[in-house]
């Protein structure tokens, strides 16, 4: 027995562990339309993010760097999705923060500047 005595859920079977049922095998149906979907788009023709692609290369080949850096720009969105940012509103009741100072934080009051400074 292990220092401290008996451990508990150190392996084999738990109730509730692993993958459920039906997760695994089967596509979700969302996927599989979006799936569907962009095949029929590729079949149809040249879609607008690979004609992009092509004219900044174009333009990227015959020393046009300003132009393929504009057509870049258009198909950048595209390729690299820009992260989101989190806001935080305060609604009815804001948050507020206050900076609060210890006089004798840690009994090192004498290492504080003044008040003043």
């Amino acid at each position: 027995m292990p220092r401290g005595g008996p451990r508990v859920n150190s392996g084999g079977a738990r109730p509730g562990a692993g993958r459920k049922p039906g997760s695994t095998g089967i596509p979700e149906k969302r996927t599989s339309k979006t799936t569907e979907l962009a095949e029929k788009a590729a079949a149809a023709g040249p879609l607008p993010l690979q004609i992009l692609l092509d004219v900044m290369r174009a333009y990227y080949a015959a020393g046009e760097y300003a132009k393929a850096a504009a057509v870049a720009r258009d198909a950048a969105p595209y390729q690299h999705p820009r992260k989101q940012s989190v806001t935080v509103e305060g609604g009815a009741s804001p948050v507020e923060i206050k900076l609060v100072r210890d006089t004798d934080f840690y009994a090192n009051a004498h290492r504080l500047p003044a008040e003043g400074a």
